[in-house]
């Protein structure tokens, strides 16, 4: 999950995620190679049913910081659905 670790780390951090920029996010992708597009939707996916990440780990690459990994999985399930499957909701992480 290579690609995906770095795209946690530039494209879903504290910034990113708070100020409103997860439409750019989107743009970014569908602009972007199909490669890697498609890398990152493949192992995001993955990462949705293997569940790779803890808390601990999310947070050091994001300082977003979650009370539990069903929260962590479910907010990066919706983060799945608005950039992949159409999803015209933004995905929000937990309030501060």
């Amino acid at each position: 999950m290579e690609a995906l670790g770095g795209f946690i780390k530039c494209y879903l951090n504290v910034e990113v995620a708070y100020d409103g920029l997860m439409p750019r996010v989107r743009s970014t992708i569908r602009m972007s190679t199909p490669e890697w597009g498609e890398a990152i939707r493949r192992e995001l996916e993955q990462a949705l049913s293997e569940r790779p990440y803890s808390v601990v780990d999310y947070l050091q690459m994001t300082w977003i910081e979650f009370e539990s990994e069903d929260a962590l999985y479910a907010y990066l399930e919706r983060v799945f659905h608005y950039l992949f499957a159409g999803g015209e909701e933004v995905p929000l992480p937990p309030e501060d």
